[in-house]
């Protein structure tokens, strides 16, 4: 019996600890609203293919504005319903050169962790 449940991250489930640097990643690039976002970063291979999840992604955006990480602003005038708009800030920027550190340590625990599994032959 697999004891691991549908939505373990063991099964691939996106880690939701991740969606804040690939969100600094996207507006790195320029000020986008949430759902171009999520085109963006499901285009990008930074999420899985399961979908990202609308609301999840606007609890983490409030969360980052509220951090500082991020700003925002309602765009009244290119579309024909009102979008918020998001941008990084300087702190924001600050922020994923340190994510950048992190998950090049990540990296190089999960490549030890792979190498422990593959060494530990079938399990």
């Amino acid at each position: 019996m697999d004891a691991c449940l549908e939505k373990c991250a063991c099964r691939g489930s996106y880690l939701d600890k991740f969606l804040q640097p690939a969100i600094l990643v996207v507006l790195q690039r320029g000020s986008s609203h949430g759902f171009q976002m999520i085109s963006d970063l499901e285009k990008s291979g930074m999420v899985s293919g399961n979908g990202l999840d609308p609301a999840g992604l606007y609890r983490t955006l409030k969360r980052m504005e509220t951090a500082g990480l991020v700003t925002s602003y309602w765009d009244t005038e290119s579309a024909s319903k009102p979008r918020r708009v998001y941008s990084i800030t300087d702190e924001g920027r600050h922020c994923l050169s340190a994510w950048e550190k992190t998950l090049l340590e990540y990296r190089s625990n999960i490549d030890a962790i792979l190498r422990g599994i593959l060494s530990a032959g079938e399990l």
